[in-house]
């Protein structure tokens, strides 16, 4: 994108004040940054990421070990339509599997780690032990959780039709992207949106 996307503007606030108020209406909010100056328009807690450099599995790990919740749901800056109900549905599905770690959604392109629900002290440990490892990938610290992989399909069963998961899990990763959610919030709904042609 060549800029912070968290600044972006969306309407009549920033993209990750839209993705803080929407995740806020699941539960306490707390944003990891690059630096503990960053974003001192936000009134959620922050707290800089101690590995700056190591990319979104540090952050988690950073997250992790600064929550204090038993179970802490993930929600990447650049998801504008990420989903509370999708999130306390993550949320009761742990606390009705004792025996899983890890409710992550799965899509038609992938696991969905940045829209997912995990047991905060677990997670913080495999997370660290990844971060030790030669790839620093999320991936790697799955092997040391018990993963329930959670289709869009059951996600949509369950919580029924009006839950969107492809629009949930959508991202700003290109100025196209960025253009398309404007003019969706616009109201332009002449054209496909990029999360229903995923």
């Amino acid at each position: 994108m060549g800029r912070d996307k968290a600044l972006l503007p969306v309407g009549n606030e920033r993209l990750l004040e839209r993705v803080v108020r929407r995740v806020a209406q699941a539960g306490p909010v707390l944003v990891v940054t690059r630096r503990a100056e960053d974003y001192p328009f936000l009134t959620v807690p922050r707290v800089p990421d101690r590995y700056p450099d190591r990319g979104p599995l540090a952050g988690l790990y950073t997250g992790f070990s600064a929550a204090r919740t038993p179970l802490v749901a993930t929600v990447a800056t650049d998801m504008p339509f990420a989903s509370p109900r999708l999130l306390r549905y993550l949320a009761d599905y742990l606390l009705a599997h004792p025996e899983v770690d890890v409710a992550l959604p799965v899509d038609a392109h992938d696991i969905q780690p940045l829209h997912a629900v995990y047991r905060r002290e677990l997670a913080r440990d495999a997370f660290a032990r990844a971060l030790q490892g030669p790839r620093g990938a999320i991936r790697d610290a799955f092997a040391h959780l018990r993963v329930a992989r959670l289709p869009a399909e059951q996600l949509r069963a369950a919580l029924g039709p009006e839950c969107q998961p492809a629009r949930a899990f959508w991202n700003v990763n290109t100025p196209e992207a960025y253009h398309a959610l404007l003019r969706w919030l616009q109201g332009d709904r002449t054209q496909p949106t990029p999360w229903e042609e995923a």
